[in-house]
């Protein structure tokens, strides 16, 4: 078997059928679907059992016993896998019906064990085409772990794993990767749909959830996992740049409008935690207004205004302002 798809499910039964049909439509034929009840309250389980009944050759259906989270039910799912390839598919998500054979192509052209693609993002029917820069920023600061495929033996050879953070699974499996050298490829095709779900974990986040001090235990717990002084320089420097990238990120997307009280106290946690963490983030070459290369606007500009605000000490002023809007 080429590929499997893994699948996990937890409280999606207004979505789940569009996902599953998306996969049983695919032009590639030699490939398994891998779904996992998470222990889900509504109405999942019967759509699952009524499509393992009917494509029981195709689609295997596992239940947790207990609710274990997004990244830990991919961790139990990766366990069954048959195929010499995986990609993995939220169950709010779709495909195109070209999807699996796009990436299998551009497998086969080359000994990858990461193909990178694009998505597009439906938000309320709008949809939106992000096709990624063939650059290591497709691996880390594009940290989703849809949209890819990855070798089945790269994964279970560096024991690659997710964490069971609240939030940013993604992050800590993509920076993992990034960490074990990865031979890659970036294609230009957006095959995945990207549901933005109010309801999922992602969706739901303000303020009141602390988005930093979730990224603070996420990155906590990788550079404990991972010895980064090995790394080369350069590669330490990536790695610099995405932790500042995701923090940039938690103080203003998720606590925009927090207060500016409220925010000088974020604001001061996360630049502890950073020069903690990486005491010469200053000097990171990335770090720039029209740098790095293949890196997204609103990335290189989310990280190159308030570093640049910091060395005038203007930064604080910057959060401020997102807090108040």
């Amino acid at each position: 078997m080429k590929v499997s798809v893994i699948v996990p499910v937890y409280n999606v039964e207004k979505y789940l059928r569009r996902c599953i049909d998306s996969l049983l439509s695919q032009s590639f034929s030699d490939f398994e679907i891998i779904c996992v009840n998470d222990c889900s309250p509504d109405g999942s389980a019967d759509i699952l059992n009524d499509y393992a009944i009917k494509y029981p050759e195709l689609i295997k259906v596992l239940t947790n016993e207990k609710n274990l989270g997004l990244g830990l039910t991919r961790e139990r799912a990766l366990e069954y896998v048959q195929g010499e390839y995986v990609m993995f598919v939220d169950s709010d998500d779709y495909v195109k019906p070209d999807y699996v054979e796009t990436y299998m192509k551009a497998a086969g052209e080359g000994d990858f064990d990461i193909v990178v693609g694009g998505y597009i993002r439906d938000c309320a029917g709008k949809l939106t085409e992000h096709i990624m820069s063939n650059t290591v920023w497709s691996l880390t600061t594009y940290a989703m772990a849809c949209a890819k495929l990855y070798r089945t033996s790269f994964i279970r050879d560096n024991h690659l794993a997710f964490t069971d953070v609240g939030c940013g699974e993604d992050i800590y499996f993509s920076l993992s990767a990034f960490y074990c050298d990865p031979r890659f490829t970036v294609i230009d095709y957006a095959g995945y749909y990207y549901y933005f779900n109010n309801q999922s974990i992602t969706g739901a986040m303000d303020y009141s959830k602390n988005h930093e001090r979730l990224m603070q235990e996420l990155f906590t717990t990788f550079l404990k996992n991972h010895d980064v002084s090995k790394l080369p320089e350069e590669r330490q420097r990536v790695i610099e740049y995405t932790y500042m990238a995701n923090m940039v990120n938690a103080l203003v997307v998720f606590n925009r409008g927090c207060g500016v009280s409220l925010m000088k106290e974020k604001y001061r946690f996360v630049m502890d935690d950073l020069e903690s963490k990486f005491p010469n983030y200053a000097t990171n070459p990335y770090v720039g207004l029209t740098k790095p290369k293949g890196q997204t606007s609103r990335v290189r500009l989310g990280v190159g205004v308030p570093m640049a605000l910091r060395k005038v000490h203007l930064d604080k002023l910057l959060f401020y302002f997102f807090a108040l809007i």
